[in-house]
């Protein structure tokens, strides 16, 4: 699928976050922590074999350069973050190509396999929404631990606050 395809995805997710959110079905949750920065994360599986993600990116002074391991497209709900940019096949740190500032409300989509980036927040944590599609066969960076799910603290405060994003409409859908 395209850039703008993924692009399509996550805005129909966006509009779909509102009923996902209040429904009793708890979302899946991971403590993203063996790299910084550190991202507090609720995900579930949506429609076409897609994955919706909620995040919480906590600032850091160096972030974690990598490939996706699946398709992706993103947008900046709460707060900014630094991203990199660079493009390279395998495991080997590709050249930096681009960097800019993402704010709230800038979507950007990731739908080529060799694509690599960093995302550092800056001056407070930021909140986004990530749409994916079907992993690819690969390579990402993978703890050689297994992640534990966030706890029920962090779960609740990160549902609580795209919850008031919406319900205060700071959050447009």
């Amino acid at each position: 699928m395209t850039p703008a395809t993924y692009l399509a995805l996550l805005a129909e997710a966006e509009h779909s976050l509102g009923n996902l959110l209040y429904m009793s079905e708890p979302w899946n949750s991971l403590d993203v922590d063996y790299e910084p920065p550190r991202v507090e994360r609720l995900w579930k599986d949506w429609k076409y074999g897609c994955r919706i993600y909620l995040h919480r990116i906590h600032p850091c002074d160096t972030a974690l350069f990598h490939p996706h391991p699946w398709p992706s497209a993103v947008k900046v709900v709460s707060g900014q973050y630094e991203m990199g940019v660079g493009y390279g096949a395998g495991q080997e740190r590709p050249p930096v190509a681009s960097l800019t500032v993402l704010r709230s409300g800038s979507s950007y989509a990731m739908t080529d396999p060799n694509g690599w980036h960093w995302v550092r927040p800056l001056g407070e944590p930021s909140l986004s929404v990530m749409v994916t599609g079907p992993k690819w066969d690969r390579w990402s960076p993978s703890p050689d631990f297994k992640l534990k799910p966030l706890s029920v603290e962090d779960y609740r405060r990160l549902s609580d606050d795209f919850k008031e994003l919406i319900e205060n409409a700071l959050y447009p859908y």
